[in-house]
């Protein structure tokens, strides 16, 4: 599979424009997804929660994960992403961080926390199969996650591998 990062319209983007389609594509995803996400999952603790062992903890690693990641895209939005764009203009880029490179690694460390709770949820719904005679809420909740995984995967590798080094080069 060609991964997002590696398109050649994306590559060539300013920093700017990057940044601005990282916001509009998967942090808007983000946002419009995870409640959906939160809201399958409590109604299946609810249905099947005494019955199936796995439901409980994916219901909360789905929950990790959205607390994970909601103040995560507060901190791109009002921090990071703006003194790239400052940088990237060739002004000062206004922080209390220091050097650029500190909170891009403290991105890249939640990146990392998120791909592990991922790694999670991967295992307890056995890679996004739902068990046979699984209700419609299951199913759409399970077809709902793979999009988000790889939805996530994609932001994650074009903030890793294009935006971060672009912003280092600087």
């Amino acid at each position: 599979m060609l991964t997002e990062h590696a398109s050649p319209a994306l590559q060539q983007l300013s920093l700017i424009d990057l940044i601005d389609y990282i916001e509009a594509t998967h942090h808007q995803y983000i946002r419009d997804t995870a409640p959906l996400l939160a809201e399958y999952t409590e109604k299946m603790v609810r249905a099947h929660g005494d019955d199936h062992s796995e439901i409980k903890p994916l219901a909360q690693a789905v929950n990790a994960l959205i607390a994970e990641l909601m103040p995560h895209l507060m901190k791109e939005e009002r921090i990071l992403f703006p003194a790239i764009k400052s940088l990237s203009l060739g002004e000062p880029a206004h922080g209390c961080f220091g050097h650029i490179s500190n909170p891009i690694n403290m991105m890249l460390h939640e990146h990392d926390n998120a791909d592990q709770i991922l790694h999670t949820i991967r295992s307890l719904t056995n890679n996004y199969t739902p068990p046979a005679g699984a209700c419609n809420t299951w199913q759409t909740c399970y077809r709902t996650l793979a999009e988000f995984d790889a939805d996530l995967q994609n932001h994650i590798d074009v903030e890793n591998t294009l935006l971060f080094p672009k912003a280092l080069a600087i």
